[in-house]
Order: structure tokens, then C-alpha cells, then sequence
């Protein structure tokens, strides 16, 4: 590597070395004072009971003594005991759901505290764009997640932690692999924007949050999100981190568990006598096993492989080997921890977290680890300056075995069902030397998978990010200035290391291991390292209005200015083959080959909000974004993105609280909203950045100029220079246009909650090509896409709560559902040579995705029972007058009624796919109706809660061996090489056919097994227990001889069982792959602690 190479990736390793320097900077000059404070001692005990208006015990209720940092809760019997200060202490009693309650110490040392119920929930604050409204005050449509609900999970990443708990959310978890999450979107719409703390990030960012640091999530659903501009066409997630509280006594909690995981289902595969069961099935319906002969030593052999035979002597093994279980682990460890410190002065609150969370794959030397970093202060310098700090910091590594191909885990997956149960992973069952597989992919063998033999692929992603903000009260009441500073820096590291194996076979006769496949000398061997940084950087400037005339007249109003700029760079150095096989340094060679790609860019915006609520009844709010895309040429790179909202609280007039129905009916408010948003998304394959500058591509290492068109020969291929084609200039924003009716419910003193949704985005703008512009062929430009097409996306989301207390029992339920579909608009210019290309191609006006999701296939309208039945049908399924065809085929329908069954009788069945064959752009679909059950119960310290899961009409379509079987070079499933139409003896064609669920193995030529039809596709619906926790908490009488606050154990398990519609082939119904290569979700067991010092 050049001298100026290693300069620059030091400086940039460094970089952000200051940062660190900072937080420490903030842990002694803050910190330290504060914990001296909170060591200072009192002298007067008090002690007594909470209860409730019916004499109950209350549990947990906060009590701290005003104006310190000195505090306790009360135990399960609604006992407590407190040192304060003096007799003119005054201590606030708090607890969720009851009206806080402040009382003088006095004389007394016995204090009995009635605390009242207020079940009004609407007073709760919840965060929106740029700031906070009471819930009351809400005119759209937002779902909220409290923290306790978020820690109910044991995923890794904060979009598994949501899945089922909020409205609006719609998700799949399509893999399991250590690390990953679930696909998460608003409402069907698409990936939404995330904002942390005020500040615009990535997925990534918020699912490597520790969901331990989450203090509440908000889920901004409808036109409100035009507040954050075109970033938000799919909606916003607004996520708020834990802050110490004022005057809050100093508290250290510990998280912490650990236990296993293993996959939730996979399908049994074949042993190897059955696999050679159902391939001389397969080969003898087929026609290639027929000599009697041959078939005689079939069924010597069949025997020895049912018996497992095996002479060391002689090299006759008939001994099967079940990949399966011994490659894959049924308790693969998963531990996490995370210790957090939190409290706050009259003038301070602090919060300091540090988190990590270890997690293994069920393949031998894959695991995932990641460490998290979490400091928030808050300071008020006067009674109007107010500043804060925060520091969010994480070092996620990623180690397993470098294998062939980009997807390390797809490798072992595959190699599940390719290699067959007549194998053995090492020659000669000695593990010193793998074994060659003859006739097979060498790079198949499980058994060469090890860090060990293969290599080692190590990444580190390692972020910080400090953000400042400033806060002053103008001496104008209500009158806010604010002013945020966030400056984000990542750099992610891989090492690819492939070194390479050898397998043998083993001569039994001269007893010596032979090479027969070496990896080295055929080159097959790679080094690369791969390095990325980002940096973004994030301003806001605003001012805030928040004033309330006259007891009735409430007006809110927010005007600023937020600037962003993102930098990223990467430096790709790979060598391929590997100048040596021992250590992962890249050393000068020609046979070094590099990558170096950059991109910058920069958004400026204008934000306006305001409000006005009159007498806590009629609401009504407007805001907007002037927004700058760098995409887009000048003069069409601003847009101005406005909403508009409104409510009214129909249980706050007096006619409505005069009435009967008022003492049942607690809330009803009524809303609705409308937000214009624009998108910059367009596809990268039809608008790449910069696409409206003219000028030349270089290519640098690589070919500029394609193979031979006819040859396919590399003899035509060269290094130069292409023009890039036409400039783009007539493309600009996607218009969005939201709308959203809602109507909130409260019951019997809002115990009994309710919300219902109504929606619909429109998009206008949609880039496409026309196809009635034709340039000519000698220009060798094609036609430049415009915003042509349009889109609907329609549906309703809602949820329904009851949360109440008997004595001492505190329960509660939930159920929130959301569906959403997307359909066609225009699409210009779509050219057709007939009626049927119309019909099979066209998709202005229908159900998104027919295309592209949904899938054309034949309807199954009976099964053939006999070869009679076969011979007198009179349409043509296989295209040879059904000579091909045998009893348990499939009969399908004729569409057309021209007797033949070809792909003019082949329609749109099901919905969108979960996954589209050999095209991952086409599939990918969440279901269309995703749900969530929560429920939970908590009585004398013990705690019972579950999440359920689930989703409907979504489309599994089965390809492969998932389809055919273990047709002569696959494994196969038991489900669908067994259960099948089959000759009482299989040897013998003439013999009685036996009924099975599927039609009989016989090779490709079959139409009930090549073609898509509805006999094998499923409709995917599902419900699963994504989340059990069951703890106990000691009580406080216990803790306080340990010097605990708290101490609760738990176990927590996730996915521990589903019930759907793909029990048949055994997939976990989230599988998104037609092959069914998807790592399946972890059925998880963790037992855990909570500790509060």
C-alpha cells in the first residue's frame, strides 16, 4: 500500500479519537460532583404505606424528597422507608396512572399515603416534529411505544423490538442471522425516515440503538411528517433516549441475561436411504431406470443403505450422514448487559449507559457482538440558558468463516440442501482431512466452513456522534431560541481473508489420503480489505412559541432553519488469488487490484409549525418545509411541502359532559389531516446522481467496453472512456399528497381505549421512460425517463386497549392491527401488439406489484385418480396430448377454453409475494395486514406479559427442491419426497399406484411441477408468540438487607411458537426465499436479572 494510502486511513482511524476525549471530559467535570452530591447524608426516618382508593397496596410508587436527589419506592405491600433531611422535607409520592401527590414531613415519622387514581391518559406527552403536544392535543394521526414495552424483546435491533406492539407498523422478520432485523414500514409505504433525538439518521442507526437507552418511540403516520420534507414521504419514526430527571436521587440499574437460541422450523431432510428411496422412485417413473438388472441392484443397495452397511475392509460404506445435526446447533449462546447511571441535581440530569450484546449464529465460528455508548446531560446555566450534551457511541464487529460468493451465510445454507446424506464431511471419517465429494461442488463441504480451514471475515463498524443543544427563554413569555449541533462519524473496517483447503479421498487398500481438490494451487484464494467513513453533519436553528390566553386560547408556533451535509468514502483493496495463504496483510503487487469511490452532498431547509387550540376542544395545526435536494438540477431542486390538520374533542362540550353517555364515554375526539410531500428516491437505476451534468465515464481496471456481443469473448473488452448518455434535466420531485380521517375513543374513565385509521397516499411523478420517444438508433442514446406515473396506496390501521386494576392484580390487552395496499395509477404510454398483451402485461390501474409481486400461474381445479381418467381428458396440459402426465398430477384450468393449457390460461393468484424467483427487485413485500396482541398482568412482585405476532395475506412461492423434491442432485424434504403418488412398488411401473398430498417424482418434464401454479403456492398467514416474559421482583424489605433498590429475575423467550399456513413444508412463515435459503428466525430462551442500586 503507498505511503499516502496508510497516511490517510491512520488520520482517518484517529479522527475521531477527540470525540471519545470529550465524553470523558463530560464524565469527570459533571458526573463526579454529582455523585458526591448524592452521597450526602440525612438524618430522620419516616417510614409508612401507599395504597390506593380501595386500601390496596400500591407497589413501585416513586417517593423523593424535594429538592434532592434522595428517594425510594415502595415494596409490594406498599411499604416504604426514607431518611430525610429535616421536618420541613416535603416528599412527592408518584406512580403511573395516579395523580402525584406532595406532602410535609412535619413531626411525623409514620406517614400513610392515599394516592388517587388518573386514568387521563390524554395529558400524556408525546414527541412530533420538532417538539412535544399533549396526547389531547394531537390533531394526526401518531402511535406511541413506551419504554417498558420496547425492553419486552430479545432482538438485537430496535425494529424487532416494535414488531406487534404499535399501530401503523407493518413488518416481516424475512432472516435470523445474528444482527439483523426486522423489515420495518409505516403503513406499507416504503422505508420510513428515523430521527434520534431530534436528529435525521438511517435504519442502521436506530436498530443499533440498545433498546435499554429508548426512552419512548412515536410513529408520525400521516401529513405531519411533512415537517421533515421529502425525507418523510413514508412516514417518520421519532425515537427520545433516556435522560436522568431533576432532583432525582442518583440510581445504578444492571440488565442483564443470557441463554440460547435455535432455529424456529426448518424442514427434516432426507436420510440417505431415503433420498435413494425417492430418486430410484423419481428415475423409474421417468423411464431411466428400467433395465432389470440394474434395478435387481437398486434394491441390493436400497437395503444396505436402510441398514446402514458398512465394511472398513473392503471401502463398502452405506452409512448415511445427517448434516443437519451435526452441523447445526440447537444452543447457540446469546448474552447481553447493560449497566446505566442516572439522576439529576436542582440545576442537572445526567445518564450514562454502556451496553453490549453477544450473539452466535447456529453455524460453528459465526457470531455477532456490539457495544453501545450512551451519555446525555442537561444543564441550566441561568433560570433562562439552558445547554446539553450528548454522546451516542457503538463498536459492532461481525466474525465468521470467508467463503466463496458475497454471502457467507448463504454458503452454509445452501449447503444444507445440496449436500446429500451419502456423503461424509471427512475421508475415512478422519477429521484431519476433509473429504472430496466426486461429481459434486467442491466448495460445498460443510466441514471446511471453520475460521480454521476457510479463512476469517472480520468487519468493525465503529460510530460516535456528539450533539450539542442550546436552549433560552426570551423575555418574551412563551418565546423559545433553540439550537442543535450534531456531528456524526463512522468508519466501517473488513477484512475478507479466503486462504483456502484441501479434500482427500482415502484409498483403502494402500491406506494413504490423496489431494484431490486444493483451493491454493487452483488459485481459488482472496484477500481484501474494504474500508468506508461517513460523516454527517446536522444544524438547527429555531425559534419556539408556546403560550396559552386567557385559560382557553393555546398558540404554538415553531420557525428555524436546519442545514445537513454527508460525506462518504471508500477504499477497496482486494488481491485475487492471495499472495499467501498465513497472514491478512496486503502486501505491493501487480496483482493488486483497487476500488476508491466518494460521494458529498448537502440539504438545506426551512421548517415552519403552528397551532392554535381553543378551550381544550377545537384543535387545529399547520406546518410546512421548504426542502433543497442536491439530486436534482437548478431550478427544480426546491420544494415547499405543506399539511394541514385539525381535531375536535367532541367529549369536551358541555352538552356531551351533561349528558348519560358521558359517565361510560370518556373521550371521543375526532380528526383529520392532509400533507403535500415531496420524494428525491428515484431509482438509482433510472435517475444516478448527478444525472442531469453531461460528461464521460473512466473505467479504471475494469472494462469499459463490453465482450464480444456474439463470442461472449473477452477479446473486444478495454480500459476507456463512454460518454454517459444524455443529460437528465427533466426529472424533479415525486409528488406525494397524504390524507388521513381518525376518531379516538375513551371508555370508563379511558380504562377501555380505542383509535381507527383511515388513509390514502397518492403519488404523482413517478419517473418512467416513454416509449412513444424514439431517438434514432445512430445517436445510441435512449429515451431519458420524466415523472410520468402515479400510485394509491389505501387502507386503515387502529388499536384497541383495556388496562384496569382488581385489589392488587393490575392487568392489560391489547390488539392493533394496520392494512394498507398499493395500486396502480396511470402508466404512460404503455404499448401493446394485442388484446392478450393488454391483459397480461398492463398494469395502469391495478393492484400494485402484479407484475412484480404477484404471481401469474395456473389454477388447480382437481387431481387425475387413474391413467383412464388420464387418456380421456380432453385438454392438453403438457403440450404431448398428456402423455407425460400419470395419476396425481395436477389438472388445471382452461381460461381461454382452447384446449391446451399454455400461458394464455395463466392469471394473477394470491397477493404480493414474499419473494420473487431469481429477482429479489420484485419480491420482498410485507404482508398486507400486519397485527400484534399485547397482553399482561403483574401481582404481588410477580409479572406476566406476551406479545403476539402476525400477518396475512402475503404469497409464499415454492421453487427448487422446496418444489421438485431431491430430484437426483438435491437433498429433498421429507414432506415432499415421501408424501407422494407412488407405485406399491416402486420398481415396478405395472404395480397399483398409492395416493400421496403430492404428484409422483419424475423429473423435469412434468407441468405440475415447472410451471407456477396454486397447488403449491401458499397464502402466508401467521401468528406467533414473538415475546414471553415472566419475572419476580424480591421485595423491598428483602433489597433493602442487600442494599438494593430492586432486584427482579425473568426468563424471556422469543418466537416460541407459530401457528400458520406453511406447517406443510415446514418454513418459518417470515421466509422471504422461493428456495427457502433464508436463515429462519432463533426461538430464543434467556434467563435474566434487574438490579437497582
Amino acid at each position: 500500500m503507498s505511503k499516502l494510502c496508510k497516511t490517510q486511513l491512520l488520520k482517518n482511524v484517529k479522527r475521531p479519537l477527540w470525540l471519545f476525549g470529550l465524553f470523558t471530559v463530560f464524565f469527570c467535570g459533571f458526573v463526579t460532583p454529582i455523585i458526591a452530591e448524592s452521597l450526602t447524608q440525612s438524618h430522620k426516618e419516616i417510614h409508612g404505606k401507599v395504597t390506593d382508593a380501595n386500601d390496596f397496596p400500591l407497589a413501585g410508587v416513586s417517593i423523593v424528597e424535594k429538592g434532592t436527589g434522595n428517594g425510594t419506592i415502595s415494596d409490594v405491600n406498599g411499604l416504604f422507608e426514607l431518611t430525610v433531611t429535616s421536618s420541613s422535607s416535603v416528599l412527592s409520592f408518584s406512580y403511573i396512572g395516579f395523580r402525584t401527590q406532595e406532602v410535609i414531613v412535619g413531626e411525623r415519622t409514620v406517614l400513610n399515603v392515599l394516592l388517587q387514581e388518573d386514568s387521563e391518559i390524554l395529558d400524556e406527552i408525546v414527541v412530533v416534529g420538532y417538539g412535544t403536544k399533549r396526547k389531547g392535543n394531537l390533531a394526526a394521526s401518531v402511535s406511541t411505544v413506551r419504554s417498558e414495552d420496547i425492553i419486552r424483546s430479545a432482538s438485537t435491533t430496535t425494529a424487532g423490538a416494535l414488531v406487534g406492539k404499535i399501530s401503523g407498523i407493518t413488518a416481516r422478520q424475512k432472516s435470523g442471522v445474528p444482527g439483523s432485523s426486522a423489515s420495518l414500514q409505516i403503513r406499507n409505504l416504503g422505508t420510513p425516515l428515523y430521527v434520534i433525538d431530534g436528529v435525521m439518521t438511517d435504519e442502521g442507526a436506530f436498530n443499533n440503538l440498545d433498546i435499554h437507552d429508548i426512552d419512548n418511540i412515536s410513529v408520525l403516520k400521516d401529513g405531519a411528517a411533512a415537517i421533515y420534507g421529502f425525507k418523510a414521504s413514508n412516514g417518520v419514526v421519532l425515537v427520545t433516549t433516556k435522560k436522568g430527571g431533576k432532583k432525582q436521587k442518583q440510581q445504578v440499574n444492571v440488565n442483564a441475561y443470557t441463554g440460547f437460541q435455535q432455529w424456529t422450523k426448518y424442514p427434516k431432510l432426507l436420510n440417505a436411504y431415503q433420498w435413494n428411496y425417492a430418486n430410484d422412485m423419481a428415475d423409474v417413473n421417468s423411464g431411466i431406470l428400467k433395465d432389470p438388472a440394474v434395478i435387481a441392484n437398486k434394491k441390493e443397495e436400497l437395503e444396505k443403505w436402510k441398514t446402514g452397511y458398512y465394511n472398513p475392509e473392503t471401502g463398502e460404506d452405506y452409512r448415511g450422514f445427517d448434516w443437519y445435526d451435526n452441523f447445526v446447533s440447537k444452543a447457540a449462546p446469546q448474552s447481553y448487559v447493560n449497566i446505566n447511571i442516572n439522576g439529576g441535581t436542582d440545576n442537572t440530569t445526567y445518564y450514562l449507559s454502556v451496553g453490549h450484546v453477544n450473539q452466535d449464529a447456529v453455524f460453528k465460528d459465526y457470531n455477532f457482538n456490539r457495544t453501545n455508548m450512551t451519555a446525555n446531560f442537561n444543564i441550566d446555566l441561568t433560570e433562562r440558558l439552558k445547554v446539553g450534551a450528548q454522546v451516542l457511541g457503538k463498536i459492532e464487529n461481525r466474525v465468521n468463516p470467508a467463503l466463496p460468493g458475497t454471502d457467507d451465510y448463504a454458503e452454509m445454507r445452501s449447503s444444507l440442501y445440496n449436500l446429500l446424506p451419502i456423503w461424509r464431511p471427512y475421508a475415512n471419517d478422519n477429521p484431519d482431512y476433509l473429504n472430496f465429494m466426486a461429481g459434486h461442488d467442491a466448495a460445498r463441504n460443510m466441514a471446511a466452513y471453520t475460521i480454521d480451514n476457510a479463512g476469517e471475515f472480520n468487519q468493525i463498524w465503529r460510530t460516535v456522534q456528539p450533539v450539542f443543544n442550546i436552549e433560552y427563554d426570551i423575555p418574551i413569555k412563551g418565546l423559545k431560541f433553540k439550537s442543535l449541533l450534531s456531528y456524526y462519524y463512522a468508519d466501517k473496517n473488513t477484512t475478507d481473508f479466503e486462504k483456502g483447503w484441501k479434500e482427500y479421498t482415502y484409498n483403502s487398500a494402500t491406506k494413504v489420503y490423496e489431494i484431490k481438490y486444493d483451493r491454493v494451487d487452483l488459485g481459488q484464494t482472496y484477500l481484501g480489505k474494504d474500508t468506508e467513513h461517513v460523516e454527517e453533519l446536522t444544524a438547527q436553528t429555531y425559534f419556539d412559541f408556546d403560550r396559552t390566553f386567557s385559560n382557553v386560547h393555546q398558540v404554538t408556533a415553531t420557525v428555524g432553519l436546519e442545514l445537513y451535509r454527508r460525506a462518504w468514502d471508500r477504499l477497496y483493496i482486494y488481491q485475487s488469488p492471495a499472495n499467501n495463504t498465513f497472514i491478512t496483510m496486503l502486501t505491493d503487487s501487480e496483482n493488486n487490484k483497487v476500488v476508491n469511490n466518494a460521494l458529498n452532498y448537502s440539504t438545506a431547509s426551512w421548517v415552519f409549525r403552528a397551532g392554535y387550540v381553543y378551550d381544550q376542544r377545537y384543535i387545529i395545526d399547520f406546518s410546512s418545509r421548504y426542502d433543497a435536494s442536491w439530486r436534482f438540477q437548478k431550478g427544480s431542486q426546491w420544494g415547499f411541502f405543506p399539511s394541514v390538520s385539525g381535531a375536535w374533542r367532541l367529549s369536551e362540550e358541555d352538552f356531551f359532559k351533561d349528558s348519560e353517555i358521558s359517565s361510560w364515554l370518556s373521550n371521543v375526539k375526532l380528526r383529520a389531516s392532509y400533507g403535500s410531500m415531496g420524494s428525491d428516491a428515484l431509482s438509482t437505476g433510472i435517475y444516478p446522481y448527478f444525472a442531469y451534468q453531461s460528461g464521460y465515464n473512466y473505467d479504471v481496471g475494469g472494462a469499459i467496453i463490453s465482450p464480444n456481443p456474439i463470442s461472449n469473448a473477452s477479446d473486444n473488452m478495454m480500459i476507456g472512456s463512454q460518454s454517459k448518455g444524455l443529460p437528465i434535466t427533466n426529472l424533479s420531485w415525486i409528488e406525494t399528497a397524504i390524507s388521513n380521517i381518525g376518531i379516538e375513543l375513551g371508555f370508563f374513565d379511558n380504562k377501555l381505549t380505542a383509535e381507527l385509521d383511515a388513509f390514502q397516499r397518492i403519488r404523482d411523478g413517478i419517473p418512467a421512460y416513454p416509449d412513444d420517444v424514439i431517438y434514432p438508433l445512430e445517436s445510441g442514446f435512449p429515451a431519458m425517463p420524466q415523472n410520468l406515473n402515479s400510485d394509491k396506496t389505501v387502507g386503515v390501521d387502529g388499536f384497541v386497549k383495556w388496562s384496569d386494576k382488581v385489589a392488587d392484580l393490575n392487568y392489560f390487552v391489547g390488539v392493533n392491527a394496520t392494512l394498507a395496499r398499493q395500486m396502480n395509477g396511470k402508466r404512460y404510454g404503455e404499448l401493446f401488439f394485442n388484446a392478450w398483451d393488454q391483459y397480461r402485461w398492463s398494469q395502469e390501474n391495478r393492484w400494485a406489484n402484479v407484475q412484480q409481486g404477484e404471481i401469474w400461474m395456473w389454477e388447480t381445479i382437481g387431481v387425475f385418480q387413474t391413467q383412464e381418467e388420464i387418456d380421456n381428458y380432453p385438454i392438453n396440459i403438457d403440450g404431448a396430448n398428456n402423455t407425460n402426465l400419470r395419476p396425481g398430477d395436477l389438472i388445471f384450468k382452461d381460461v381461454n377454453g382452447d384446449g391446451i393449457i399454455d400461458e394464455f390460461d395463466k392469471r394473477p393468484l394470491g397477493y404480493a409475494a414474499a419473494d420473487w424467483p431469481w429477482d429479489s427487485s420484485k419480491g420482498n413485500k410485507n404482508p398486507l395486514l400486519s397485527f400484534g396482541i399485547n397482553m399482561g398482568v403483574e401481582w404481588k412482585g410477580i409479572d406476566i406479559a406476551a406479545d403476539f405476532a402476525g400477518g396475512c395475506m402475503n404469497t409464499f412461492v415454492p421453487d427448487w427442491h422446496v418444489k421438485y423434491g431431491p430430484y437426483r442432485t438435491q437433498t429433498g424434504f421429507v414432506y415432499n419426497s415421501l408424501d407422494v403418488w407412488r407405485h406399491e412398488d416402486i420398481y415396478d411401473p405395472t404395480s397399483p399406484w398409492i395416493p400421496g398430498k403430492f404428484p409422483a417424482p419424475a423429473g423435469w418434464n412434468n407441468p405440475s411441477l415447472r410451471s407456477w401454479n396454486d397447488y403449491y403456492t401458499k397464502e402466508v398467514n401467521y401468528v406467533r408468540l414473538r415475546n414471553l416474559v415472566v419475572g419476580y421482583t424480591l421485595p423491598a424489605k428483602f433489597t433493602k438487607k442487600i442494599l438494593l433498590e430492586k432486584f427482579r429475575v425473568y426468563f424471556e423467550g422469543s418466537n416460541l411458537f407459530s401457528i400458520d399456513t406453511l406447517q406443510d413444508y415446514g418454513f418459518d412463515p417470515e421466509t422471504s426465499t422461493v428456495t427457502g435459503f433464508d436463515y429462519p428466525q432463533h426461538r430464543t430462551c434467556l434467563f435474566g436479572v434487574n438490579l437497582t442500586l
